[in-house]
């Protein structure tokens, strides 16, 4: 309905899981069967899609036959982020309940066990220690299967051997050069103790109490950069006549001499040694506010949260160059480039540059890299969920090795850079207006 907020899938619903009987509240993405994937925007808290299934051999060469659609519903734990800081992922079995109400918020399953789920980030994994692990619960409608409360009595109904195929293949595999390698395997069926007991050591959960906490800092912290940062100030305004450059000048020593930064960029680099862990957290988990409202603070936070992200994730904009660079490591681990420190050799024009420069360095990563990021204003493709988004996602570049694969397409299709957004640059330029002054 209009004016509704919509139910956030991550934060709103309380996965009330019980280790004693097992039950656990669980959002469902896509149902058995669907020709469809889609996956979870923490920010937003709506679905969106990610691909298509198609028919494909096995990537590890191992078992005949081909693998196309999922036999089992995908979901996750709300309110759980796994090991790699993702939604803890839930399949679970059952027809009957699922596939008529995928937009009910949630289902009361019962969890009988998990599996490890290792990925491969990017290329070939195979002789190296690189694949990532986290752990996934399974789970079945406790209506249509109330007999089934355990790993061995899940093995006698269904064939983990195929099931763990299934889940190797669907996703994609990773392309290097022209060839396809594994991304994803399947470890062997976990009893329930051990797995909760997995769990509740080394996965993040969010207490409602916590969240609402979180939620409140990041929009302060939101509020604070417009405030303190993007916000245009009377110093930073473009002086048109000499007495409107003495006055301003005047203005800037003044501000200076009682200790506040005055400019763009140094009010900007104060802000980065100060919030940097902060804000590159709030950006994964927080929204930044509605773009009705001030359409101008909007957009200053989605670029500034953009460019928080690349810096966190392993990019930089080096300011003596002019470009955005991959970040590299030190000896000893660290990475060669560090926002806090290297920020100071940037300065206001500098950084307009690199908001001007973004556009095409994630198009850039769209093209060569295993993930990239892209902008989604509403979830459009006619498989979508058309629900209003207006963030970032984070997609994996995933090769279908299909006969016809129709990933191709939609890959091409995402967005990478908001088209409707322009960075309002901060630069300014005293005495050039068109009414020069003449004496």
């Amino acid at each position: 309905a209009e004016g509704n907020v919509p139910t956030h899938l991550f934060y709103d619903i309380d996965p009330d899981f019980n280790k004693n009987d097992q039950f656990a509240n669980v959002v469902i993405l896509n149902t058995a069967n669907s020709l469809y994937s889609f996956n979870i925007n923490l920010t937003s808290g709506q679905r969106y899609f990610t691909h298509a299934y198609c028919k494909q051999k096995d990537a590890w060469g191992t078992r005949s036959g081909t693998f196309y659609r999922p036999s089992f519903n995908l979901g996750y734990l709300p309110r759980s982020l796994d090991q790699l800081g993702d939604p803890q992922k839930v399949i679970v079995f059952g027809k009957d309940r699922f596939t008529s109400t995928i937009n009910k918020n949630y289902f009361n399953v019962r969890i009988i066990g998990a599996y490890v789920e290792q990925h491969c980030p990017e290329g070939n994994c195979l002789d190296r220690g690189t694949w990532l692990s986290r752990l996934v619960f399974v789970g079945v409608d406790p209506k249509e299967y109330e007999d089934i409360k355990n790993v061995e009595s899940f093995k006698k109904a269904f064939d983990w051997n195929e099931i763990s195929a299934e889940i190797e293949n669907i996703d994609g595999r990773n392309g290097f050069r022209d060839r396809n390698f594994p991304a994803t395997k399947a470890g062997s069926l976990i009893e329930f103790n051990e797995a909760f007991e997995y769990f509740d050591k080394r996965s993040l959960k969010f207490p409602a109490e916590e969240l609402s906490k979180i939620q409140k800092s990041c929009h302060s912290l939101y509020d604070a950069f417009w405030d303190e940062v993007g916000e245009v100030r009377e110093e930073d305004k473009p002086a048109k006549t000499p007495a409107e450059l003495s006055a301003k000048l005047k203005l800037r020593e003044d501000l200076k001499s009682r200790g506040i930064p005055v400019g763009f960029s140094t009010r900007f680099q104060k802000f980065v040694k100060k919030y940097n862990k902060d804000i590159s957290t709030c950006e994964k988990f927080v929204y930044h506010g509605n773009i009705n409202k001030n359409p101008e603070k909007f957009w200053f936070l989605i670029y500034m949260g953009m460019f928080f992200r690349l810096h966190d994730e392993g990019y930089f904009f080096d300011c003596k160059r002019k470009t955005w660079q991959k970040n590299f490591l030190t000896k000893d681990g660290q990475k060669g480039y560090e926002l806090e420190s290297g920020i100071i050799q940037c300065s206001t024009k500098d950084i307009d540059r690199a908001m001007d420069y973004m556009g095409n360095f994630l198009k850039g990563l769209k093209g060569s890299s295993s993930q990239y990021y892209s902008f989604i204003d509403y979830d459009n493709h006619f498989f979508g969920t058309h629900q209003k988004m207006y963030t970032w996602l984070k997609r994996k570049n995933k090769v279908f090795d299909c006969s016809i694969d129709p990933n191709k397409n939609y890959q091409k299709a995402f967005d990478v850079f908001p088209e409707d957004a322009q960075w309002k640059h901060r630069e300014v330029i005293d005495l050039e207006s068109d009414s020069k002054i003449i004496y």
